[in-house]
């Protein structure tokens, strides 16, 4: 039965169009993943249906009653609100249930009535019929399974990481029961046991769900369905990533053998014409080419898509020992790992390893001096620079074109928006508000601002969430080929990290 149905979308985004008359649709229990290249409106997509957002054109039917759950890339939340009770908002509509039920109790201590007493017995079976008493179970089941951990229940949202906030997000939405959930990437900030155990709960998951991910081994692992976009248009194949890649590979041969064969008959018409339509005997028969040619509806050729090309700025440091740590505990209130003790030296390349919340990115604040040592020291080496990529930024109300601006003093428009069309952004967005791009097309934008300073030592934090396959590979090509030091997290498996020659494993440390 079909839950949702977009027929004849038509929609443009800051003057890019996105879709051009295409269809799509959702069944019950399909696990849908929507594919395609950063910037292509697979997020804009999900808007659409969340009703977030009207489409210029298209009718959207949703299945009366419907509801609809939604884990978006840039979500709020209250950061007062305690882990626990953010999670227990996922039945709010039970917990306010029991809230009356427990008040016919206690009105019925003072005057007995029986209608009160049929209605309180009701409320307990729709307690019970949605497993009401079993809600803390579930709640630590998906805490432990997406390594949230519980004895984070009891803290405030605000106070944790930016990608233990996010794995709670993902935790509300999975505990919902809402009948189909819309999830845009819900892999980011996940390890690899987390990424395994949320693949398998998703393989058993009854309702349906539309993803947006660029973890094709993920995808692999989850769904049945692929929606591809591409040329404006949603192609929907049946079968895994690997299934769609051979499909879409055969569909694509066979696109260009139609192409070429109506651009030879095109020739072969437009050619007739010419040479006839001057001479009265030919006249009529070039009239009669010339209606064909006006009748057939010309394909388009069809692109493949170009990677980007990154590249990052070196400055050589008047030191071969770029960062040493010394006794080095980070922390806030309380330490978070055991000492640090180690030298990286002029063009290591490191990888720093380890779950989510225990420490990386507070290691890296610590480095960069945004954040002071809890004990111990980290210090640069002399004449070393760094360029930080933080895995979290606030670049809401500025434009692409304003935020290279603002970091560059003396660099004029037209040299920020060649920065950011090498990293692959459309000139039709560079002064869209940010929060309106996509997170990948704000990723590649934050890169092209980092490759402008001139740096010995990358300092890169999850470099990889949100950015296509082409753009993973322009970002490993310039990490391989940038002469100073790198130090990078990255929680991607589909990430190449062959060109590390050192790791910190921090679950060490512990």
């Amino acid at each position: 039965m079909g839950l949702v149905f977009l027929e004849n979308l038509t929609h443009a985004n800051g003057g890019k169009k996105l879709y051009d008359g295409t269809n799509f649709r959702l069944n019950r229990g399909e696990h849908i993943a929507l594919i395609g290249p950063n910037g292509a409106g697979k997020t804009t997509l999900l808007n659409i249906i969340a009703g977030k957002m009207l489409s210029d054109k298209g009718e959207l039917k949703i299945h009366p009653k419907t509801k609809i759950g939604y884990l978006d890339q840039h979500q709020e939340v209250n950061l007062e609100e305690t882990v626990d009770l953010y999670l227990k908002g996922a039945f709010s509509e039970l917990f306010e249930l029991e809230a009356r039920m427990n008040k016919i109790y206690e009105d019925m201590a003072i005057e007995y009535n029986e209608d009160d007493l049929v209605k309180a017995l009701s409320y307990q079976d729709t307690l019970n019929l949605n497993e009401f008493d079993s809600i803390d179970k579930r709640i630590g089941n998906l805490v432990t399974g997406l390594g949230i951990g519980l004895d984070k229940l009891d803290k405030k949202m605000g106070e944790l990481s930016g990608g233990q906030r996010g794995k709670v997000i993902l935790a509300k939405l999975l505990l919902s029961g809402d009948d189909f959930l819309l999830l845009d990437e819900p892999t980011n900030f996940l390890d690899l046991e987390q990424v395994k155990w949320l693949a398998k709960f998703l393989q058993s998951f009854e309702k349906a769900f539309i993803m947006v991910s660029h973890d094709n081994d993920f995808i692999n692992k989850t769904c049945g369905i692929i929606y591809a976009l591409d040329n404006l248009k949603l192609t929907r194949y049946v079968g895994n990533y690997d299934k769609y890649l051979e499909e879409a590979e055969i569909q694509k041969e066979q696109y260009d053998k139609a192409f070429a064969s109506q651009q030879k008959e095109i020739k072969k018409l437009e050619t007739y014409v010419a040479k006839n339509k001057a001479r009265a005997s030919t006249a009529k028969s070039a009239q009669s080419r010339q209606k064909q040619l006006e009748k057939i509806d010309v394909m388009q050729e069809r692109r493949d898509l170009t990677k980007p090309k990154f590249s990052f700025s070196y400055k050589r440091p008047s030191t071969n020992v770029i960062v040493k740590a010394q006794n080095l505990i980070i922390g806030y209130d309380s330490a978070l790992l055991h000492e640090l003790n180690f030298e990286l030296r002029e063009g290591e390349k490191c990888i720093i390893s380890g779950r989510n919340g225990i420490g990386k990115t507070t290691f890296l604040k610590t480095m960069s001096t945004e954040i002071p040592a809890f004990k111990g020291e980290v210090q640069l080496g002399n004449a070393v620079e760094y360029a930080y990529f933080k895995q979290i930024e606030d670049i809401r109300g500025i434009t692409p074109i304003k935020y290279i601006m603002d970091r560059f003093e003396g660099i004029t428009e037209s040299e920020a928006r060649a920065k950011i069309a090498q990293f692959g952004v459309k000139s039709g967005l560079m002064m869209q508000p940010m929060e309106k791009l996509s997170g990948g097309e704000q990723t590649r934008i934050r890169l092209a601002a980092l490759s402008m300073i001139p740096c010995s030592l990358l300092v890169l934090d999850e470099p990889t969430n949100h950015i296509d396959v082409l753009a993973k590979e322009a970002l490993l090509e310039a990490i391989e080929s940038f002469k100073g030091t790198v130090i990078l997290t990255t929680h991607d498996i589909n990430f190449s990290t062959n060109w590390a020659n050192r790791t910190l494993d921090f679950s060490d440390l512990v």
